[in-house]
């Protein structure tokens, strides 16, 4: 009889030890794809003000030159990236609140080269930037 339980009690244990471990390594696995997610918008939206903050220069050189339509080409290919970066997010992460947050933010940093001088183009590129410090912060709070 003692041999019998204490078998049980081994096999009880292992069941349990490994239904543990699982549970644990989902939520740590669910972590990882929250903040990697997260990080992959921040990460895109700041190609996204860069290659803004290109266009607007091309654009102010020379209107319809070369470099100003490769500029302009690339701003689109990198919102793109973004918003497939917000889809990511959208999945892994779906807090109204933090969504609304990068959709903002996404919107923001797409409008940057429709500066109308230096100064406002600084403007933008800072009340961008300061989003994106916010947007970090958040969803960091969000993702531990």
């Amino acid at each position: 009889m003692t041999q019998v339980l204490t078998s049980l009690v081994a096999v009880i244990g292992t069941l349990l030890g490994a239904t543990l471990g699982y549970i644990f390594q989902r939520l740590n696995a669910a972590r990882s794809d929250r903040q990697q997610a997260a990080l992959a918008f921040s990460n895109a939206i700041t190609d996204v003000i860069r290659s803004q903050q290109e266009w607007y220069h091309r654009k102010d050189e020379e209107r319809e030159g070369a470099e100003h339509r490769a500029a302009r080409f690339e701003g689109h290919r990198l919102r793109g990236v973004a918003r497939q970066a917000m889809n990511g997010l959208t999945f892994h992460l779906p807090d109204p609140e933090l969504l609304q947050q990068a959709d903002g933010l996404l919107r923001m940093a797409s409008d940057i080269h429709e500066a109308t001088d230096t100064q406002d183009l600084a403007t933008r590129t800072e009340a961008a930037r300061q989003a994106l410090s916010f947007f970090i912060q958040a969803s960091a709070a969000k993702t531990r």
